[in-house]
């Protein structure tokens, strides 16, 4: 399942169904999550997607899969090498895809996760994978977080300014 998108055709894809606003960007990698070896750690990043592992093969999405499947999982996600904010000239794929079956070589490396259903990508970057079956299927990675839109902060900040007058 590969996914190119161009410019134009980009501008159709959104989250919420409304032409021309694309994907919500998340840049940046301040967020940390690590599956232990043998652990049962989630990655819950929205309410349709939580990344694990199992203790051997690739990652899926614990919400809609009980385990790894070959040229699909993360169930509900597509993959490509670069950034969030540069999604429209990305080329996404399957996550066994876009890692050329070969996940250890992708520590490192910056890494785009589309999330489908809720229209959002995200900078991913692999920090450690765990080798199979001995070692228990550990992985690593830093992510990008939503941030307030300034639309929450200013309501934020509107709710401060009533709260002093009420006073």
């Amino acid at each position: 399942m590969r996914i190119v998108l161009a410019a134009a055709a980009a501008a159709t894809m959104t989250s919420a169904g409304l032409a021309g606003t694309g994907p919500t960007v998340w840049s940046g990698y301040d967020y940390s999550f690590s599956k232990s070896a043998f652990g049962s750690e989630q990655d819950q990043i929205t309410d349709n997607v939580a990344i694990t592992r199992g203790n051997v093969a690739g990652i899926f999405n614990a919400v809609s899969e009980t385990s790894y499947s070959s040229n699909f999982s993360p169930a509900g996600t597509v993959w490509a090498f670069g950034h969030a904010a540069d999604w429209a000239s990305l080329t996404f794929d399957d996550w066994q895809t876009t890692v050329g079956s070969n996940p250890p070589s992708s520590v490192g490396q910056d890494m785009v996760m589309w999330l489908q259903t809720d229209g959002i990508v995200l900078d991913v970057r692999f920090t450690e994978w765990g080798p199979g079956p001995s070692n228990g299927g550990s992985f690593s990675y830093v992510r990008a977080t939503p941030t307030p839109g300034g639309a929450a902060v200013l309501g934020l900040a509107g709710l401060g300014v009533m709260r002093r007058r009420r006073r």
